[in-house]
C-alpha cells in the first residue's frame, strides 16, 4: 500500500533526473577557430615564403569567403527563428543540411590554407578540422551549435541560442579579421 503512494513520487524524479541529463551536446568550435586564425596571422613569418605568396592569398580569400558566408547564413537563420518566434521541436532538414554544407565548405578551405603554413600550425589547424569533420559526420548526435541542434529538433532554450548566436558570431567575425590582417601582411610582404 505505500509502495503505491510512493509509485508515483519516484516516476516524477526519474523523469525529471531524466531530463536534467539530456542536455545538447554542443561542441563550439568558435573558439579554437578564432585561435588558430589569431596564430595563423601572428606567426606569418614562419610559414610565409615569395612562392607561396600568391597561392596564400587566394586560399586566405576562398577561406574567408567561406566563413563569412557561414557567419552570416547562422545569423540570418537564428535571426529568423527569433522573429517568427518558431518554437522548439520542429525539425528543419533543409537549412540544417544547409547550415553543415556551409561548414564543410569552411573545413574544405581551411584544409588549403593549412597546408601552405608550417608544421606547428598546421598540426593545430589539422586537429581543429578533424574535431569540425568529427562533429560533422560522426555517428553520434553532436553539434557545432545550438541552432543547428534546433533546426534538428531537440530543445534548446531562447537563451542557449541568444548566448550561442552573440558569442560565436563576434567570434566569427574576429576571425574573419584575422583573416583580413593576414593577407594584407603577407601583401605587403610581396612587395
Amino acid at each position: 500500500m505505500m509502495f503505491r503512494r510512493l509509485l508515483p513520487l519516484i516516476i516524477i524524479l526519474l523523469c525529471a533526473t531524466c531530463a536534467t541529463a539530456q542536455s545538447v551536446p554542443v561542441e563550439d568550435v568558435s573558439k579554437s577557430l578564432l585561435s588558430w586564425t589569431q596564430h595563423l596571422n601572428a606567426d606569418v613569418d614562419k610559414y610565409f615564403t615569395h612562392e607561396k605568396g600568391d597561392e596564400l592569398i587566394r586560399n586566405l580569400d576562398a577561406f574567408k569567403g567561406e566563413l563569412t558566408l557561414y557567419a552570416r547564413t547562422r545569423k540570418n537563420l537564428s535571426d529568423s527563428i527569433f522573429r517568427k518566434n518558431i518554437a522548439p521541436g520542429n525539425k528543419d532538414p533543409k537549412n540544417l543540411e544547409l547550415l553543415k554544407t556551409r561548414m564543410g565548405e569552411v573545413v574544405r578551405q581551411m584544409r588549403n590554407v593549412t597546408d601552405l603554413t608550417n608544421n606547428e600550425l598546421r598540426a593545430e589547424g589539422d586537429h581543429l578540422n578533424d574535431q569540425i569533420y568529427n562533429v560533422l559526420n560522426g555517428e553520434g548526435n553532436q553539434y557545432l551549435s545550438y541552432l543547428e541542434a534546433f533546426l534538428n529538433g531537440l530543445t534548446v532554450t531562447k537563451k542557449e541560442m541568444a548566448l550561442d548566436n552573440g558569442m560565436t558570431y563576434d567570434r566569427l567575425q574576429q576571425s574573419i579579421n584575422f583573416l583580413i590582417s593576414t593577407q594584407d601582411k603577407i601583401r605587403s610582404k610581396m612587395k
